[in-house]
Parts: C-alpha cells; sequence; structure tokens
C-alpha cells in the first residue's frame, strides 16, 4: 500500500454545526492524495452523525470515535496515527481554501530546512462573515521573535503544516501546555528546524464566543507565559535578553469585559478590514446587549457610514 504524503489531523469535540464545511473544505482540495485523521473526542452533540455523513464512502478519512481525552492527547494520538510525511492540521470549525495543501507542499518541496508552514488567514464570525486578513510575519526570525515574545498569532494554528518526523523528534503537543499548545510546540519546532508563513490566504479561521481564545483565555495566557518562560531557559543568555526586552502583556491578567466588548472589538476589526456589512452586525449586537453604553454609538455611526 503507497502511504500518501499528506495526514490531516483533525480533533471534533461538540462542533455539530461548524464540522461539515471543515469537512467539506478537506475533499475540495485541489491536491488528492491525502488521507484525513478524524477523531471525535466524546462529542455529546450529533458531531458524529454529521461526520459520517459529509465523509460517505471517502475512504480517505479515518474516523476514531471514543471518549473524552481533551485537545492535546487527541492532536497526539492523529500523529501517531499518521502515515504521511506531513502533518496538516485542521480545526473542526475553520475552513482551508482549495489550494492550501497544494501551495504548501510545494514551498516544503523548495525548502527542505522547513519544519513547520502556515498561511495567512481570514479571519471570520461564526456565520463566516469575513472579519479581517491577518498573520503578517513569514520569515523564521519574524516568526520566532514573536513566539519568544508570547505572541501566539505569528502561526495561525489550523493553517499549519508540519514535518511529521520533526514533531515526533521534539516530543508532539504537550499535556501541561494545553490552551498554549501550539506555540509550544513552535518554540521546539523552532530549534531544529526553520518556521514560516505564506503570504497567502489559505483559511478561513472561525471566530466564536465558545472557542478557546475566549472560553480559555486567562488560562491560556497563563500557559503562554510558561511556555516562553522555559524557552527562554532552554536556549541560554541571548534567548533571555531578548524575552526580557519584549512586551510583558503574556503575563499581565487580561480579558473580555463582557460578551458585548468582544462584538465591539469584531466590528471594529472589520471595519479595518473593509468588510462593513459583517462591522454593522456586530455593533447592533453589542447595542442589544448593552444599549446604554457610550462606546457603542461611533462603532455604530461608523458602521452604518461604512468606514
Amino acid at each position: 500500500m503507497i502511504k500518501p504524503a499528506v495526514s490531516v489531523v483533525l480533533p471534533v469535540y461538540n462542533a455539530e454545526n461548524f464540522i461539515g464545511q471543515a469537512l467539506d473544505s478537506i475533499s475540495a482540495q485541489t491536491y488528492r492524495d491525502f488521507e484525513a485523521i478524524v477523531i471525535d473526542d466524546g462529542s455529546t452533540d450529533s458531531s458524529l452523525e454529521v461526520i459520517r455523513t459529509h465523509v460517505g464512502a471517502d475512504d480517505r478519512f479515518r474516523i476514531v470515535s471514543r471518549p473524552n481525552r481533551g485537545i492535546v492527547a487527541t492532536l497526539n494520538e492523529g500523529i501517531e496515527m499518521a502515515t504521511g510525511e506531513y502533518i496538516f492540521r485542521m480545526d473542526a470549525d475553520d475552513v482551508s481554501y482549495p489550494s492550501r495543501f497544494e501551495m504548501q507542499l510545494a514551498f516544503f518541496a523548495l525548502n527542505p530546512g522547513c519544519v513547520a508552514l502556515g498561511t495567512r488567514m481570514m479571519l471570520a464570525d461564526d456565520e463566516l462573515l469575513p472579519i479581517i486578513e491577518m498573520v503578517g510575519s513569514f520569515t523564521h526570525e519574524e516568526i520566532d521573535a514573536e513566539n519568544l515574545r508570547g505572541q501566539g498569532s505569528a502561526m495561525c494554528h489550523p493553517s499549519v503544516a508540519m514535518r511529521r518526523e520533526s514533531v515526533l523528534a521534539v516530543g508532539g503537543y504537550r499535556a501541561r501546555y494545553e490552551w498554549a499548545e501550539d506555540l509550544d510546540l513552535f518554540l521546539r519546532l523552532a530549534e531544529v528546524g526553520t518556521l514560516a508563513n505564506l503570504r497567502d490566504v489559505l483559511i478561513t479561521y472561525r471566530q466564536h464566543l465558545a472557542s478557546v481564545g475566549h472560553g480559555k483565555r486567562m488560562l491560556q495566557m497563563e500557559r503562554t507565559s510558561l511556555a516562553v518562560a522555559e524557552a527562554t531557559r532552554r536556549r541560554g543568555e541571548r534567548a533571555g535578553k531578548a524575552f526580557a526586552a519584549a512586551p510583558t502583556e503574556t503575563t499581565a491578567p487580561s480579558g473580555y469585559a463582557s460578551i458585548a466588548e468582544i462584538h465591539r472589538k469584531w466590528g471594529w476589526l472589520a471595519l479595518q478590514g473593509g468588510h462593513p456589512k459583517t462591522a454593522r452586525k456586530h455593533a447592533f449586537e453589542a447595542l442589544k446587549l448593552q444599549p446604554f453604553n457610550p462606546a457603542n454609538p461611533r462603532l455604530i455611526a461608523c458602521a452604518v457610514r461604512g468606514y
């Protein structure tokens, strides 16, 4: 049996509203030689039924369903099961563009020292309305410097493809850094090879109130700080000086005061990204939640005007 070059690792937990679109985007890839390992991590909704419906008889998809073990264990399980040379990450609520696999594989072929490759992404809301294109670092030096400052947005995790042997060599994902497991892995991968991002937008990164960046924000920031501190110690004095000079927001208490504040944030970002329809939606969501908040009128006026 010929092994595929690409193994997609897709963990699923209670994603019945989104997983179908994620699976369809994998099926629609212009690069066809892949296996997709879809692990239902003990969902209590209809995710498993949706997965089976969308995958059908396509034998490139391997479906696993078992009791909940958490994101880190699920990712490591998928990597262990994988037979491909490259691990392509996907999340159950995101959508890959059709040329994503093909373009990332072409980059790896030309850059044998690259161990992890992400792409730019379109931030979108729960209905996939576009908010803003993101990811602005492309070279190893830029990405690693951001990671050492605890800025987890340097690489969009579900857009990343990695050499499987490199991931295994550094120990895979680590449970003690759950909710910042991607940053911790990228810091270790940067010590055995190079990181890069393509300048093309090749994934839609969905934002919703149940996503990790909101639901686990404080825990995520705490573990980001720990991962950066460990990487600093591991790399020695030179890295330590670089980190000491960097911003310290990763260790400061932070979070959103309310759901309305999150909607206002998305509204302003959508205006910045040139998407007034999305901005109007979230401006009025904020207004419904906090009708007397003085931060609303300016956002509403700008969203209605379109800039």
